[in-house]
């Protein structure tokens, strides 16, 4: 059997075949490779393009709708906050009445129709006498009461009043604190007792004449307080004509006081006296703390 043999270096016959073969052809693979690349190219830019096209015009425009829809709230929240928005308040018009010499009281009704908010305040009153002092006020859940400005000093006689409230501030009631409900978390904070409640008149023999309110509170709560109002209204017939508020300091569980409101001015004919406690239970500010 015969055989050739290679040196190390020496080209064998296939491999100068193939590299004949590249040198005559290397023109047309190129060119084929590129064709091959142009067409690839192609097919990516025209899927490219069938995608945006498709996207923009077909289901991009779907995906779009769904994504608005999906950002828009589901749930009408404003006519939710205007359902359960607290009532405003129920303010009647002012009243005056000379309280002294240059010397009158301005008084309001105002209520708070809602069982579930309190609400905070500032008022004042105007009239030809002027403007009185802003005052701050508060109202408890369906509480109704009335704001006043007393003893105000003018030397001219006030028209016809009118109250201005404004800086109103709701409070929604935190159920988890006035547990069971509002209404007995509340009546166990202000249960006071008002007894023997009379109008004295002045006697001929005073040197001044004065009108006297008298009246015993009780504060038959476990709780003590700092400031407690209670506002007193004269009335004669169903007309008011003297009203007053008194303040006591310090009241603690179970004291019993006797109170008494004064008027040093002509009272016509007084026959009804009515008293109302006013302390803003919400404010723990008004507690004293147990044990001291």
């Amino acid at each position: 059997m015969g055989f050739e043999s290679v040196r190390e270096g020496q080209l064998t016959e296939d491999k100068l075949n193939w590299g004949y073969w590249w040198v005559t052809h290397k023109v047309q693979v190129r060119r084929a490779f590129s064709v091959v690349l142009a067409v690839v190219d192609l097919a990516l830019v025209g899927y490219a393009a069938f995608g945006f096209a498709d996207w923009f015009f077909g289901s991009g425009e779907i995906e779009r709708r769904q994504m608005a829809i999906m950002a828009s709230p589901a749930v009408d929240y404003s006519f939710f906050r205007e359902k359960h928005a607290p009532e405003d308040m129920k303010v009647e018009s002012a009243i005056s009445m000379t309280s002294g010499e240059k010397t009158y009281d301005f008084i309001a009704r105002a209520a708070n129709p809602n069982p579930e908010w309190w609400v905070e305040f500032d008022y004042h009153f105007e009239s030809s006498a002027g403007t009185t002092q802003s005052q701050r006020g508060y109202l408890l859940p369906g509480e109704t009461k009335w704001l006043d400005a007393l003893g105000v000093k003018s030397d001219v006689r006030p028209g016809s009043p009118k109250i201005v409230v404004e800086n109103v501030a709701w409070r929604r009631v935190n159920l988890h604190m006035t547990r069971p409900d509002y209404a007995t978390w509340a009546a166990v904070r202000l249960n006071f007792l008002i007894d023997k409640v009379e109008f004295v008149p002045p006697s001929p023999q005073d040197p001044i004449a004065v009108n006297r309110a008298r009246f015993t509170i009780t504060n038959d709560t476990g709780f003590g307080y700092f400031k407690v109002g209670f506002f007193v209204t004269l009335s004669s017939g169903s007309r008011i004509v003297g009203v007053n508020h008194v303040v006591i300091s310090d009241l603690r569980p179970g004291e019993r006081r006797d109170v008494e409101a004064s008027w040093f001015t002509d009272l016509p004919g007084v026959g009804k006296v009515d008293v109302k406690p006013q302390v803003n239970i919400f404010d723990d500010r008004n507690y004293i703390p147990p044990g001291t």
